[in-house]
Parts: structure tokens; sequence; C-alpha cells
């Protein structure tokens, strides 16, 4: 998302917050048996991000209030707190050892753990119990903002119904995502309802939601931004998934080996394995060994069988159904232009 919808000086406003919330905890759990070194290189970790989940809240806010609210801040900083978990639990789920182009925090635990002198079976455990349970402060710690608001009751209720919703979705959605790998096949309805589970719900449903309801909008206009935000968080989901085959990991800093070295079952894969072109590939998805030579080739099965079209086609469908909604609620200008460009962004990028 562009820097367009929001100045820097909000962004390094909610950054702050987030920084607050990392010190308040380290303040209270003090450094017992060295958590406050986890504690420390998991902030260190969480530096650097698009902070696009914030950005959508505080679009969603001005849309309906004149000026960012203190309570808007601390919210977006909530949302990203709830990102950062994630990111964690997903790197143990995943078992992945690098986060945004260097060593994750479970890669960084197993090696002090090494040093101390742990086989690398443990100290493999120890860094991925580190990232569940520094996973598990940082949900907390997103509580405790939304808790604290100034917003009365009832708002304030809503808000922690948003969140709570959030996490609920990605969780079984990340179940599902995980289920549907075991059992290595599954149609478009049930991906795409994986999808909106995992990602869409907490990345960008639940911040245009709150965004919206904490800048006084209607209750039916917060709940048509929820089914907007869901929308494009699964065709931004999709697109995703096609950089992570087609993409160029120069510009999307992703490589474009590991779904298919790790067997990811997603749209492209769902319409292509029932052509006959898949049959000849077959054996190299999912293979952890597989090469650039190799890809190549599931690449060209999946052109073939029609499922790169295909996924667009669910894409360029999702886009449709994005704008038509906006077109049908009553919606800010400004806040249709911010969302007519994350649907842009979203849907059209190579990164």
């Amino acid at each position: 998302m562009s820097d367009r919808m929001l100045s820097a000086d909000v962004l390094a406003e909610v950054d702050a917050v987030v920084d607050e919330c990392f010190h308040d905890v380290a303040e209270r759990i003090g450094a017992i048996e060295g958590f406050d070194t986890v504690w420390a290189q998991a902030r260190r970790g969480a530096q650097g991000g698009k902070m696009l989940r914030p950005r959508l809240v505080l679009a969603a806010h001005r849309a309906f209030a004149d000026e960012p609210s203190d309570d808007a801040i601390r919210a977006a900083a909530a949302v990203e707190l709830l990102h950062l978990a994630f990111l964690l639990h997903d790197d143990v789920i995943d078992r992945d050892l690098v986060r945004r182009g260097g060593p994750n925090l479970i890669a960084l635990r197993r090696d002090a753990a090494l040093a101390d002198g742990a086989d690398e079976a443990t100290a493999l455990r120890y860094g991925q119990s580190c990232a569940i349970l520094t996973g598990d402060l940082l949900l907390s710690a997103a509580h405790r903002l939304i808790a604290g608001l100034e917003a009365s009751a009832a708002p304030r209720s809503a808000l922690s119904s948003i969140l709570a919703d959030a996490i609920d979705a990605a969780a079984v959605g990340e179940h599902a995502d995980i289920r549907l790998g075991i059992r290595g096949e599954a149609g478009e309805a049930a991906i795409l309802r994986t999808m909106e589970h995992k990602t869409a719900r907490y990345s960008f449903s639940a911040p245009l939601r709150i965004g919206a309801l904490l800048g006084g909008a209607p209750a039916a206009t917060v709940e048509a931004l929820g089914f907007i935000g869901t929308t494009i968080g699964v065709a931004f989901q999709a697109r995703d998934d096609v950089l992570g085959v087609f993409g160029d990991p120069r510009q999307t800093g992703k490589s474009v080996l590991s779904d298919l070295r790790e067997g990811k079952l997603t749209l492209l894969i769902a319409h292509s394995r029932t052509h006959p072109s898949w049959r000849a590939v077959a054996d190299l998805f999912g293979d952890p060994e597989l090469d650039e030579r190799g890809a190549a080739e599931i690449r060209t099965a999946i052109e073939c069988s029609g499922g790169l079209a295909r996924t667009e086609a669910v894409i360029s469908s999702l886009v449709v159904e994005a704008r038509a909604s906006m077109l049908l609620t009553d919606l800010p200008a400004r806040l249709r232009d911010d969302l007519e460009h994350l649907i842009v962004s979203a849907t059209e990028r190579r990164r």
C-alpha cells in the first residue's frame, strides 16, 4: 500500500506504541532465565515490516473522523501486534528459520541453545518454543491495548469482539490449511474458505472494521467494510500464491521453489492436478529437493492445464465483487479511493 494513504508521522506514532507495548511486557516479565533476551530479539525481528494492517485501520478511521485519534493509533498498534504474533506461530507451523531475509527468532534461539551445548533437536525445539510463547505474549498485548482504549464500553466491547473473531478465524484457517496439505487435494471452495479464515479476516477485514468503528461509521457500513476487506484479502492471498510460483524473487524477496517443494495446495494446484499434463510432474510436486529445472516443468504444466488462467480469473472475479460492494455501500470518497488503491496494489502487484 502506498504512503499516499497516511503520513509517516502517524505510522511513527503507531510504531512508538508497539515499542511501548514491548517495553511494558519486558517490565512485567523481567529477566527470568534470560527471557529478556528472547523478548529483545523478538522486537528487533519485528521491525521493518510494511505495516499494512495499521494502515488499513487508520485509513478507515480517517474516512469518518477528521484526525487520527489516540484510540485509533493504539488500535492500529494492536492489529500489528496480532500480525507479529501470527508470524511467529506461522514460522513454527511451517518450520521456517528465515524471516525478512534473516534468521528468525527460532533460528536465533536455536543457535543460542547450541552454543550452550544442546543437541540439534533440543535446540530446535527450544527455538520453536520461544516463538510460540513470544507469540502468545503478543496476542495478550494486543488484547490489553484494546481493553485500555478510552472509547466507551459499548465500542470497546465491539472492538474486542472483532479482535477475538480475527484470532478465532486465523486459528481455524491455519488448521484447515494443514489438513488440506495432509489430504493432498481440495476444491476451489475449500481453498478459498481457508484463505478467508487464515489471512483475509485478520489482515484486511478486521482492520477496516476497527478503524471505521472508531471513526464513528454506521454499523451497516462497518459490516460492509468487513465483507469488502475479506474479498480483497482473499484476492491478495491468491495473488501471493501466484507470485510464489511465477514471481521474480528479486522483486518479491520470496523463493519460487519453496511452495512447490512444500507441496502447498493453492488454487494453482487445485485447478491443475486434474489435467493430463499434471501426471508428468506429479512426483516433482512436494519434493523437498526440487530444483529450478523441475520447477520450470511444474510451471509449464500449470499453464498448460489452465490452472494459472483459472486462478487469474478467480482473482478478477473477486475484484469485481469487491468493487460492486463498494458501489453499493455509502462510503466517503476518500475511503473509496483508498480501497481502489488497495485493490490495485493487492492484486496487480509484482512483490
